[in-house]
């Protein structure tokens, strides 16, 4: 399901507080990767929030690293 770009959303999000977010993520104040798509910032997968999220629980969202395989469809 795809999930709507918004501000309600994004602060919900869980990317920030990711084990797998990063210095450049930040810096690019990137997050809500279900909605905006993949990271552009190299990365270690170092765990994955993306199952506790409340956003992907709200939008039934089955995957995990949205940073890195991009929105959900």
């Amino acid at each position: 399901m795809r999930v709507p770009d918004t501000k309600e959303n994004l602060d919900r999000c869980l990317c920030r507080e990711c084990p797998s977010y990063n210095a450049c993520m930040k810096e690019g104040m990137q997050g809500l990767f279900c909605a905006r798509g993949k990271t552009n910032c190299d990365f270690e997968r170092q765990g994955c929030f993306c199952g506790r999220c409340p956003v992907s629980t709200e939008y039934a969202l089955n995957n995990f690293y949205f940073c890195n395989t991009g929105a959900a469809e």
